[in-house]
């Protein structure tokens, strides 16, 4: 059986940031987290263009960011039903359109164009998924003026 080639390593200065978690119920599992030692980091927040709120939590791991749908929105719903939580990896890089250049070099597809995010002060995220069911969330480092 042959290997897949290889992909191109993740260009330096990219930061890991956090582990997107898709949750159905935020606050049960954030008290799950906080037996763990998790804690929460900074405010909730509610992204309307996204259709989700959450919040960041920070232990003894990775940081987190626990993610429940708004009402009437479903973006989480298909990593919910498919029983996936733990959904994407999120860098912090100096330029989100070489970092969204470099996925597609990668065979990664845009599946979000890059928006302002209420979780980063307005700074633009984009996410990216791979052929293996693999999620990044590129942010920028910088929030672009209008």
């Amino acid at each position: 059986m042959d290997n897949p080639p290889a992909l191109p390593a993740l260009p330096q200065g990219y930061e890991f940031h956090h582990i997107g978690y898709a949750c159905a119920d935020i606050e049960r599992e954030r008290l799950q987290f906080a037996a763990l030692g998790y804690q929460v980091e900074g405010q909730r927040f509610s992204d309307t263009t996204q259709g989700i709120a959450g919040y960041f939590l920070s232990g003894a791991g990775p940081r987190l960011e626990l993610l429940e749908n708004l009402p009437g929105s479903d973006t989480l719903t298909p990593w919910l039903n498919a029983g996936i939580r733990m959904y994407h990896f999120a860098y912090w890089v100096d330029d989100i359109d070489a970092a969204l250049a470099w996925a597609r070099g990668a065979r990664g597809k845009v599946m979000v164009q890059p928006v302002p995010a209420s979780a980063f002060g307005g700074r633009r995220i984009a996410f990216v998924m791979f052929r293996n069911g693999m999620m990044l969330e590129f942010i920028e480092r910088e929030c672009q003026q209008p």
